[in-house]
């Protein structure tokens, strides 16, 4: 009898027992891979599993994780128990957006986030961000996205010849890639998203295309409707390709001659290390993760947001000068290494850690 009600006891506490549980909404974008590759790095650590989910209101004595930040000032926190311990993800945001979304979460700070153990912020400019909305210094972590060199990687010259071949861009092209999708909506994406600079990337275009009369734009990504009218406007030869599998974008960034980035805000975007990762050099606007580990010269250029011409100027550096070029590629190339998800699994374990224990 007494062994029966060990084992009950035990199995009882092992139900019982603390994991990390990552909530994402039910969307097949961007927010999915993170937590997938956040929870295989913190299940290699932990030697436990960690749960992916998108309802976490009935948990109890477990840390919940909040990957994507919609569920949990949209959805029914007020459920959520007081044994938990929480923690945030918040990539990116301005007070002043006229995004309602965007609206409604800074009329909520900073109390909504007073249950909350830590906020994770993946750039600096985000961190100022909240702490101008009254977020307690001590409860901000930067912890940067992250990208999986095992899948990013350059290509030899050989595969990036046939590459570009197979995708219908010639040899004497010099091919700019814009994988992000910058349109509203999943459909057209006809109304720009303006957070992500559509308007200016094709600004950047316009002036590009008067330096090099062989440009052409390589787009993946839904929602590219402006931009791709906007190219059709300017005359600029384009190839847009709509992938099933994020994990399909790998050749096209190795087919790229170089990557620009004409966000006005962003708490990555993951189109920097993946760039860098596959060998190809990166122009961008100041701000979010560029902001922070871009060394201008050495692994990359900048320009500050909005400032077309500027952001001209700087890919004109590159056009001209292949010593540049080549040096912010390799620069780049070595820069990222301390980006794989890996190293990123292994920050989020120092943070979650503390407040895991084992019953």
């Amino acid at each position: 009898m007494r062994n029966w009600l060990n084992r009950v006891r035990q199995e009882i506490r092992g139900r019982m027992r603390q994991r990390i549980h990552y909530v994402v909404d039910s969307s097949n974008w961007s927010f999915k891979w993170d937590a997938q590759y956040i929870a295989h790095g913190l299940e290699q650590r932990l030697n436990d599993s960690v749960q992916i989910i998108t309802d976490p209101w009935s948990l109890r004595h477990q840390i919940i994780l909040f990957g994507n930040r919609y569920p949990y000032f949209f959805g029914p926190r007020n459920q959520l128990h007081d044994s938990n311990d929480l923690f945030l993800t918040w990539f990116h945001g301005e007070a002043d957006s006229p995004d309602p979304m965007m609206q409604k979460m800074f009329a909520q700070l900073p109390s909504a986030l007073d249950r909350v153990r830590k906020v994770i912020v993946s750039c600096t400019h985000s961190r100022q961000v909240l702490l101008a909305q009254g977020v307690a210094s001590e409860k901000i972590e930067l912890i940067p996205l992250g990208v999986d060199l095992q899948r990013f990687c350059p290509p030899d010259e050989e595969t990036r010849i046939l590459l570009r071949r197979e995708m219908g861009i010639p040899a004497e092209a010099f091919c700019i890639g814009s994988f992000q999708k910058d349109g509203s909506g999943w459909e057209e994406g006809n109304e720009p998203k303006l957070v992500k600079g559509p308007d200016v990337f094709l600004a950047v275009m316009a002036k590009i295309r008067k330096m090099h009369p062989n440009l052409m734009v390589l787009l993946t990504g839904p929602a590219r409707g402006y931009v791709k009218q906007g190219l059709e406007r300017l005359g600029i030869t384009y190839r847009h390709y709509f992938l099933e599998d994020y994990l399909q974008i790998v050749p096209y960034y190795q087919a790229l001659d170089l990557y620009v980035i004409t966000s006005r805000a962003e708490g990555g975007p993951k189109a920097l290390m993946e760039s860098w990762a596959c060998g190809v050099p990166v122009v961008s606007t100041r701000m979010g993760m560029p902001a922070d580990w871009i060394r201008p010269g050495e692994n990359g250029l900048l320009a500050e947001v909005e400032d077309a011409q500027g952001l001209a100027d700087q890919v004109a550096l590159v056009l001209h000068d292949p010593v540049l070029l080549n040096r912010c590629r390799a620069g780049g190339l070595d820069t990222v290494q301390g980006l794989d998800w890996r190293f990123v699994a292994e920050q989020y374990y120092a943070v979650l850690s503390g407040y895991l224990s084992r019953s």
